[in-house]
């Protein structure tokens, strides 16, 4: 039977006694001299189960707050592990041994060096500060992301500004707000989400205004040319008609004369040159 065991008996022992020793003197006051402990000893009983579960919360909360939030009680003394280890190794090597016997030419034998345990770099590393750009990792991302979708917002406001300002003149309100619909389903890749549209029939866009209009906008998203070439396909199948998916694709960014001209972006930008364009445009 083991230590704890024994301890929980004798415990259960003197908690039965205690129980039968009140319950005998509690009836023999009853019953002889007409004295009620239960008004006595109610609250006492009531006060002493209070403060134990008080006690028990207690200790449960700041044992949890220490374990959260360590406090050095050494007041400022810095522990020495590495001195510590050290003159416990010199104690080892003081230790008398057994007298060997050696040739007399012999060199006298030396307490071997030994090598500073892991567990003093695992105390240099617990001193890492909390505050490290390492424990920042997670806040740093949501950061990130959150510039990243402030871009593309950006961005899609630039490629509506775009579009209505270089198709208002082929194109009615209703036919511009389904092609930047379709615009961001390309931007998303719902490809199965595209409307047909048509230019006016007399002011129609041209291929080239069109496959150029598809470069400039999908260049700005990131669009791979194929993707492009779908979507300008989709979008106007009328004007479209006669040429193939290969030959958008290849033919996407060519600088012939055009209602809409080519415009490359700015390194690092996104923004259209909206002022050069409406020059250049035929």
């Amino acid at each position: 039977m083991t230590k704890t065991q024994i301890r929980t008996q004798r415990i259960s022992f003197v908690l039965a006694l205690s129980v039968i020793t009140y319950t005998v003197v509690d009836t023999y006051l009853f019953a002889y001299h007409d004295i009620n402990v239960m008004k006595i000893m109610t609250p006492v009983i009531i006060g002493l189960v209070a403060a134990i579960i008080l006690c028990g919360l207690l200790h449960k909360f700041f044992y949890k707050w220490l374990i959260e939030n360590p406090i050095n009680f050494s007041f400022c003394k810095q522990d020495s592990p590495i001195v510590e280890a050290k003159n416990t190794i010199e104690s080892i090597c003081i230790v008398e041994t057994p007298p060997i016997e050696q040739p007399i030419d012999s060199p006298k034998q030396e307490c071997p060096p030994v090598q500073e345990s892991n567990s003093d770099i695992v105390e240099v590393d617990a001193d890492y500060p909390k505050d490290s750009h390492l424990n920042k990792y997670d806040s740093i991302l949501v950061e990130l992301k959150k510039k990243e979708m402030e871009r593309q917002v950006e961005i899609m406001d630039a490629i509506r500004e775009y579009v209505t300002v270089k198709t208002a003149p082929y194109l009615s309100k209703e036919d511009i707000a389904t092609l930047i619909s379709n615009i961001e389903c390309m931007a998303y890749d719902q490809i199965e989400s595209y409307k047909p549209i048509r230019s006016n029939i007399d002011n129609p866009l041209r291929s080239p205004g069109l496959r150029h209009l598809a470069w400039n906008v999908g260049e700005r998203l990131g669009i791979p040319l194929a993707k492009r070439a779908a979507f300008i396909k989709a979008s106007f199948p009328h004007e479209l008609v006669n040429a193939t998916h290969e030959y958008l694709r290849l033919n996407l960014r060519d600088y012939v004369t055009s209602q809409i001209p080519i415009d490359v972006p700015d390194k690092g930008d996104y923004r259209f040159h909206l002022d050069a364009d409406n020059d250049d445009s035929q």
